[in-house]
Parts: C-alpha cells; sequence; structure tokens
C-alpha cells in the first residue's frame, strides 16, 4: 500500500485530498490563494511628454535648485563649515600670542573665505592675521622708506577688522552670548595703527565682558594710555598686569612696565625691566608678539631701547635715526630719544688729553 501511494503525482494528491474535506476547504484555498498580476508595459517618460516640453529629469532649473547658497558662493558645506569651527574652538580655548611667519593666504585666512558664517574661524583668522610677524627691513636707518610696510599692515588690520565686525554679527544674528575676545582682537588692531581713542573703547570693553585674562588687556592697555599722555593710569595698569600673570607669561609684563617706566623719567627702573625680560628671552619671541600690537614708530622705539640695553651701540643708533625719522612722536619723545642715542654714541677720539694712561697727550691740532 505504501508503494502504491509514492507512485501517486503530488498534485494528484493535492485534489483529492480537497474532494474528501468537500467544497468549503476548497473555497477558502480559492480565497488564500494571491491574485495573479498583469504585468504593466513601464512608461517612457521621455515620450509621454509633448514635443515642446523638456523631460523634468532633464530641466536645468531642478539642478541649480540643488545648489547650497555656500555653494554658490564659493564655500564649504555645513557640515564642512562645522567641522572647522570646532577645530576652531578647540584652538581659541588655549589663547596664544605667538608671533608667525604666515603670509597672505594663511591657512585661516582661506578658511574665513570657504566658512564666512563661522564666527570661531573669523576669530581664528583675525588672530592669525593679528599675530604676523610683519619684519623689519635689513640694516634699517633714518633713511629706510617704510612707506610700502606701512601699507602692508594698514591693510592687514582692516581685513582683520573686517572679520571681527562679521564674526561679531553672526554672534548677535545666533544669538550667542560667548564673544570670543573679539574687543580685545579688535583694540590690538586699533593700537597697532595708532588709533589710541578706539584702542582704549576696545580694551575697556574686553575688560567688562571678561572674556579674556585681565592682565593681558590690561598691559595693553596700560600702554594705549601711556601713548595717550595719561601716565599714572598707565603706571597703575602696568603694575597689575605684572602681578597678576602668570611666570611664564609675565616677560610681555615686564617689557610694558620698562617702557612706562622709561617714560615716566625712572631710567634706573626701566633699564632694569627690560634687562630682565631681555636676559629671559632668548629668541626675543615675547619681544616681538609685543611689537605686534604696536604701531610701527613704537616697535622702532623698543627695539632701539632694548639695544641700548644691551649696549649694542651700532645697531641702536640706526635705530634711534629710524625713530626720530618719524612724524609720529611729539617733543617730549624726541627728547627722550635723542637722549638714549647720545649715552651709546661714540665719544670722540681726540679730546686733547692722553687716550690712556701713560700715553703722550694727543696734539691740540
Amino acid at each position: 500500500m505504501i508503494r502504491a501511494r509514492a507512485l501517486v503525482p503530488p498534485m494528484l494528491l493535492v485534489g483529492l485530498v480537497t474532494l474528501a474535506a468537500g467544497p468549503e476547504a476548497a473555497a477558502a484555498r480559492r480565497v488564500t490563494e494571491p491574485m495573479p498580476v498583469e504585468e504593466e508595459e513601464p512608461v517612457d517618460v521621455i515620450r509621454a511628454v509633448d514635443d515642446d516640453e523638456q523631460p523634468r529629469a532633464s530641466q536645468g532649473s531642478l539642478v541649480e535648485a540643488t545648489a547650497t547658497v555656500w555653494a554658490l558662493a564659493g564655500s564649504r558645506s555645513w557640515t564642512g563649515c562645522s567641522n572647522i569651527a570646532k577645530e576652531a574652538g578647540n584652538q581659541l580655548l588655549t589663547l596664544s600670542e605667538d608671533v608667525n611667519l604666515s603670509r597672505d593666504n594663511h591657512h585661516w585666512e582661506l578658511q574665513a573665505r570657504e566658512c564666512p558664517n563661522a564666527p570661531e574661524v573669523l576669530v581664528m583668522a583675525a588672530h592669525s592675521e593679528l599675530m604676523r610677524r610683519f619684519s623689519l627691513p635689513e640694516g634699517l636707518d633714518g633713511d629706510t622708506e617704510l612707506s610700502k610696510l606701512e601699507g602692508e599692515i594698514v591693510e592687514s588690520r582692516a581685513q582683520v577688522v573686517t572679520w571681527i565686525d562679521d564674526a561679531q554679527a553672526e554672534l548677535v544674528r545666533r544669538r550667542v552670548l560667548e564673544s570670543y575676545g573679539l574687543e580685545y582682537w579688535r583694540g590690538r588692531a586699533s593700537l597697532s595703527l595708532g588709533d589710541y581713542e578706539g584702542a582704549r573703547e576696545a580694551f575697556e570693553r574686553a575688560l567688562a565682558e571678561g572674556s579674556v585674562d585681565g592682565w593681558r588687556v590690561r598691559r595693553l592697555l596700560a600702554l594705549t594710555m601711556l601713548f595717550r599722555g595719561d601716565l599714572d593710569a598707565a603706571l597703575e595698569l602696568a603694575s597689575r598686569a605684572v602681578i597678576d600673570a602668570p611666570n611664564h607669561e609675565r616677560l610681555v609684563s615686564h617689557y610694558v612696565m620698562g617702557i612706562v617706566l622709561d617714560r615716566a623719567g625712572d631710567p634706573a627702573g626701566a633699564r632694569r625691566r627690560v634687562e630682565f625680560a631681555l636676559g629671559r628671552d632668548g629668541d626675543l619671541a615675547q619681544m616681538q608678539a609685543l611689537e605686534a600690537a604696536l604701531p610701527l614708530h613704537e616697535r622702532l622705539y623698543l627695539r632701539a631701547y632694548a639695544k641700548t640695553v644691551r649696549r649694542e651701540a651700532s645697531g641702536a643708533l640706526r635705530l634711534w635715526a629710524a625713530y626720530l625719522a618719524r612724524s609720529e612722536p611729539e617733543d617730549p619723545e624726541r627728547r627722550l630719544a635723542e637722549r638714549h642715542r647720545d649715552a651709546v654714541a661714540p665719544l670722540p677720539s681726540d679730546l686733547g688729553g692722553p687716550a690712556r694712561p701713560g700715553e703722550a697727550p694727543a696734539s691740540g691740532g
């Protein structure tokens, strides 16, 4: 019997089982079986469009609509700029004022072009530009032409102010309270251009905001007040900056205090401060960082005074000559510079007496 069942075809077995179960089971089976679906002919989209109408897939307007505002402006995508902004924000947490040797189109300048709506990127671009080293010409003296260097500095600071304004506007638009020290950097830009009133206002706003260390702001505000003629305020601010600055950041404060004491009529105290700073500033990186915030004629003064303190007579004389050739110094500063110059000038070789003990007196001509 088993052998006979094996020879029955499977479909015949299904039919026999269905007949044995009755008409109700057959109806249920018909309901559960899927209905056959007729295959439709694919519609040709191009042929379905009128002859005088272009297919939607080929219309240029759709392609243009996918181009973002950033892409049309030659900028990065939102995601790309977010990553760059995060990198910039991390660097801003560890503020450094070391000078750099960057030229035009430096890294953060390029990032600012591609991400013009990222405040962190704009602040880093301003920071990097302000700390660029605009080197003085070799062999500088009173006859050296500095107009090209001045033009480069003015152009650089104008770009910095633009970045700061754009970053500030974007922060206001986003309703972000973080200021990223924008007023401090604005003050540095103003000070380096000789805009002492603008620098004073910006540094005072920076102190009120508290987004940058107070000692860092006060030492540049001290120089600003000194250059404006407020000696008492300069002495107070410079003293506070020396006290408050951490040890590894104090050399710039000593330079500032030396400059203030020099103008205040304390030559011994000024020399002591600057000599102390020079002895610990091996590659003069801290003095160069301070120079980056000064107007050009004050850079010359600081450099000349440092060489005077070091008794480098030749370099000091050339730099004092370059300083005195400028139009910015007023009469008190000119007289002080002349005294420093005369202190390192060589004495005449023929004074009518013995040059050394034991030598015969020189002839009087």
